[in-house]
């Protein structure tokens, strides 16, 4: 096969005669999922457009499996509708809702190779056997496995494996491409790296997609949109920079990335004061009564520190992390905060130094002290 990624992509993939995306639009609408008396899921609403990649991120048990495995009509819902292109699918059996799906585990038959593992499908679909071969080295060549299509599972590395899973779920050519935790038992190299190859495929195909994960780094990297879970709702979905940056509940922003929750007094003119100092709050933050007990919110980031004698802070631990420094700071009122700076201002400062930390505005986050 020659041309481009694109274009073998445009090739494998039909699109419209303007070249739109082929992906559809998904829905779960109002979806109720009971195990015992436990809501799995609780009235969750999700739609994803054509062609969009969401990523559903959440602790264990919030529910976020559960949807992907609804959305593939393998779970049977007790309340709620799916809908695929504005078709009801709730009651339509797996294999007629046109779905790719990619699990943690990679599910190969030991006793085939690449290229027959990727035509299984195809197989299955009674698609000629020329053909069915034709195609699956195509996809191979898509996920970079053409020199591997001979060789057996036990040949491949894990990294690889999961690439013939992924080549497997695109070869029936299907509507939506579903993907739960496919990365996790890989290690962080290859996770890295098969992550970003899972995203090039998947923008060049233009495949709607729900990628369930636990990994924060690799949700806020692939997804078009994040959706954050929690005891079988959705607390938000945004842009992985809206989710990151202005966090809709307390939850999101504690969940998503580092944060560090201080004591602070809300005061007159939209600020708020911590550390002894005052720092501005968003419009839509700004609902406390001047006097208010809060707590302040606030990322690594969000600190300015420097190494000082008289500083009143002390520096407890460092984590090295590349062309960042972060460092565990305790604070008098035995607070404890977490601070990052380049790490080529971190010489001096080592486990023991003294330290001056002021609060940088505005906050990630607000809250009453009673609502924490």
């Amino acid at each position: 096969m020659t041309g481009t990624i694109v274009e073998q992509a445009t090739t494998l993939f039909d699109q419209d005669a303007a070249g739109a995306r082929r992906g559809v639009r998904v829905e779960l609408v109002d979806c109720v999922r009971y195990f015992g008396s436990v809501a799995a899921l609780d009235h969750l609403s999700l739609a994803i457009e054509p062609g969009e990649l969401v990523a559903l991120l959440g602790p264990s048990g919030c529910g976020k499996t559960t949807a992907l495995r609804a959305l593939a009509g393998l779970e049977q819902l007790d309340g709620g509708m799916v809908r695929i292109r504005d078709v009801d699918v709730t009651r339509v059996p797996t294999h007629r809702r046109e779905l790719g799906m990619v699990f943690q585990a990679y599910s190969l038959f030991p006793s085939m190779t690449a290229i027959d593992n990727v035509g299984f499908g195809l197989r299955l679909r009674k698609v000629r056997a020329a053909a069915r071969r034709r195609r699956a080295g195509e996809l191979l060549e898509l996920v970079g496995l053409s020199a591997q299509a001979g060789r057996f599972p036990h040949e491949l590395s894990g990294g690889q494996q999961q690439r013939v899973a992924l080549a497997r779920a695109l070869a029936v050519e299907p509507r939506v491409l579903l993907l739960d935790e496919p990365l996790s038992a890989l290690d962080a190299k290859v996770r890295a790296q098969l992550r970003d190859e899972i995203r090039r495929i998947q923008l060049e195909v233009g495949i709607t997609t729900l990628f369930v994960t636990h990994d924060q780094e690799e949700a806020l990297s692939i997804a078009d949109r994040l959706g954050v879970m929690a005891h079988g709702r959705l607390e938000q979905i945004g842009t992985p920079d809206e989710v990151y940056a202005r966090p809709g509940n307390a939850f999101v922003a504690s969940f998503v990335g580092s944060v560090s929750s201080l004591p602070g007094t809300a005061v007159p003119g939209g600020m708020v004061e911590v550390l002894g100092r005052r720092i501005g709050l968003r419009p839509e933050q700004d609902v406390f009564l001047p006097g208010s007990a809060v707590h302040v919110l606030l990322r690594p980031e969000s600190f300015a520190v420097r190494a000082d004698p008289l500083g009143r802070g002390i520096v407890l631990r460092r984590s090295f992390l590349g062309p960042v420094m972060r460092l565990a700071v305790a604070l008098p009122g035995e607070v404890e905060v977490e601070v990052s700076l380049e790490a080529a201002r971190a010489g001096e400062i080592g486990a023991g130094s003294a330290v001056s930390v002021e609060p940088l505005g505005p906050p990630l986050f607000v809250t009453g002290r009673d609502d924490a």
